[in-house]
């Protein structure tokens, strides 16, 4: 391909509108996100609560994160928690204001409109900024709206292929390392969106500029890294969770959030109407040659959505593809203003009686769009009075006797365990043991030094993958022990549980049904508080009713397991409360009809 002169990077002559609307473009999402942020842990955060705040490298991401997460911490305002949330409210206002700088630079490729360019660049960064999922990325302690205004910088920073300086190609190769190490969806993202415009424009950059660019990339990674070879090695290292563990592995599993259909996303997110004008617009980007080196970029962020689809914010855990869905958002809404900005300046070129009136309204009726996603956000996103997570852990915790043992098999569980005692140091006296990262990095090592009597468990999980009755009764000896339910364990194992708050207690011998039925019965007060703190009237946290729902499933086996049909009764009514149709219940009341007496089959019924 022969290369040809690149489209100008030097903006024309700009209208005093330009600066104005920019900080507007930067100072009003930041306002709002503030207002909106949280000051209560939540069960999204929580990784990134102990990675950032517990200093825990967790796959070589959230580098960046982490660092700024820390500097914000010294900040003498508010909670540990909510200074940990600022730096992604911060983000979130410099990627609007990169948003509006990469649409101008779209328009400014369109047609030469100074006074229409920054209220079209404007509503775009708004209406991509202010929708919901980016709001719910904004409001918490490590959101993914750093990776994604890393990702919009770095596709205005790219160097010209004519650049000569060394430095230029060095420094952009670290840049696009430092966005790899922050989030690997992210720096894939950047990468492709980066050589879908350069093959676009036909500008290959030279030989020498992409081995400068790849040395400074391969040496940011490989100081990024050095936390993980090293903190292990440090005196107040509590837990080391081995190089291969990511965020998305140990997220994939614990995501409640549905992945719907990409088009209702969208249309969720910034509206039908700028669905439509953002496909005609990024079509007629791509046509026009001036403006197609800007559009290509923006195509492939769109794209990457549809072929990697995240969900619309993760409920319990983290999801790895946060990134390229507020990319794609961001994408979507340039290209709406391109279409607008296109439509208006057609108009206003035209004969038609009225154009340049049509014209305006037309302007106008784009920042309506902005008010009406400002809006859909308002309840989702408000997370000041979001405490049903904190309410949750206060219960599953604060009822556990001193020096009691956990043994969970979700990660969002342990997550949300450790991010209570990095953010609050609460009940340091209890032992996490989690069951699937036991294996990872120095985990065992560091539950044995705590508790020699792990011994047994350790050496069955490494031989065979479940606990014996013996490694876990003489456990019970030494500590009180509090199991999550796993289903694929042995009935001899069942007979030993009883159920307590949002927990089954694994007693050392097996224990009757009167014992089972009074300890069901101080259960109820603690779940009718979370409940009510997850269900309000202003909103509803369902990431906490999902694990309320969990919870009460896995003592509903258990109970039924063991034949204890009234108790089981019970824990349906509390499942009906969550939801009138709740399938689980449906399916197990027709499984204890089957069989009028004895132990029910649960087989099934849990994963």
């Amino acid at each position: 391909m022969s290369a040809r002169p690149p489209p100008p990077l030097l903006r024309p002559e700009r209208h005093w509108l330009y600066p104005l609307c920019g900080w507007l473009a930067l100072a009003v999402p930041l306002v709002v996100t503030l207002l909106r942020t949280s000051a209560f842990t939540q069960w999204r955060d929580d990784l990134p609560i102990v990675r950032a705040l517990g200093l825990v490298p967790i796959g070589g991401e959230g580098t960046l994160s982490s660092v700024l997460i820390q500097a914000a911490s010294l900040l003498p305002i508010g909670g540990r928690v909510l200074r940990a949330a600022l730096p992604s409210a911060l983000c979130l206002a410099l990627a609007s204001r990169l948003a509006y700088s990469l649409t101008a630079r779209l328009l400014e490729q369109n047609a030469f409109t100074p006074r229409l360019t920054p209220f079209l660049a404007l509503a775009a960064a708004l209406t991509a900024t202010l929708a919901p999922t980016w709001q719910l990325e904004g409001t918490i302690a490590g959101g993914a709206t750093l990776a994604a205004a890393l990702v919009l910088a770095g596709l205005l920073l790219r160097p010209s292929a004519s650049a000569r300086d060394a430095r230029v190609w060095l420094a952009f190769g670290a840049f696009v390392g430092l966005t790899s190490m922050e989030s690997h969806a992210a720096g894939a993202a950047l990468l492709v969106a980066l050589a879908a415009q350069v093959f676009a424009i036909g500008e290959i950059p030279p030989k020498r500029g992409l081995a400068l660019a790849a040395s400074g990339a391969l040496v940011t990674g490989l100081l990024c890294a050095i936390p993980i070879a090293v903190r292990p090695l440090a005196a107040r290292a509590w837990v080391h969770l081995g190089i291969t563990l990511s965020s998305a592995s140990v997220a994939g599993a614990d995501v409640a959030a549905a992945r719907s259909g990409i088009l209702t996303t969208w249309f969720a997110e910034v509206g039908i109407i700028a669905c439509v004008l953002a496909l005609g617009g990024l079509g007629w980007g791509l046509i026009r040659g001036k403006t197609r080196w800007v559009a290509v970029p923006l195509a492939i962020l769109v794209v990457a959505d549809v072929v990697f689809p995240a969900t619309r914010g993760g409920l319990l855990s983290a999801d790895a593809l946060a990134p390229v869905r507020l990319l794609a958002l961001v994408a979507l809404a340039a290209a709406a203003a391109l279409g607008v900005h296109t439509a208006a300046v057609a108009l206003q070129r035209s004969d038609l009686p009225f154009a340049r009136t049509a014209a305006a309204l037309l302007v106008a009726f784009d920042f309506t769009l902005v008010l009406v996603t400002g809006e859909d956000s308002g309840f989702p996103a408000d997370r000041t009075s979001q405490n049903a997570a904190e309410v949750w852990t206060d219960e599953a915790l604060g009822g556990l006797p001193p020096r009691s043992l956990l043994l969970v098999r979700s990660e969002t569980v342990a997550w949300r365990l450790w991010a209570a005692r990095v953010a609050r140091g609460e009940r340091p006296d209890v032992v996490v043991v989690p069951l699937p990262l036991i294996g990872k990095g120095s985990v065992a090592t560091k539950l044995l030094a705590v508790e020699p009597a792990l011994a047994p468990l350790i050496r069955d999980m490494a031989v065979s993958g479940q606990p014996s009755e013996s490694a876990l009764s003489s456990l019970a000896d030494a500590r009180p022990l509090y199991v999550e339910l796993d289903p694929s364990w042995d009935k001899r194992l069942v007979d030993h549980l009883i159920p307590k708050p949002f927990w089954l207690h694994f007693a050392p011998h097996a224990y009757g049904r009167s014992d089972r039925t009074l300890a069901l019965e101080k259960g109820r007060r603690p779940f009718k508080r979370v409940l009510d703190a997850a269900q309000t009237a202003e909103h509803k946290d369902q990431a906490t009713i999902t694990m309320l729902s969990v919870r009460t499933q896995e003592q509903a086996i258990a109970l039924a397991a063991l034949g204890d049909r009234d108790s089981v009764g019970e824990l349906v009514a509390d499942l009906r409360a969550i939801d009138p149709d709740h399938a689980f219940a449906t399916e197990l009341e027709a499984r204890m009809k089957k069989k009028a007496t004895g132990r029910v089959d649960v087989s099934g019924l849990i994963q």
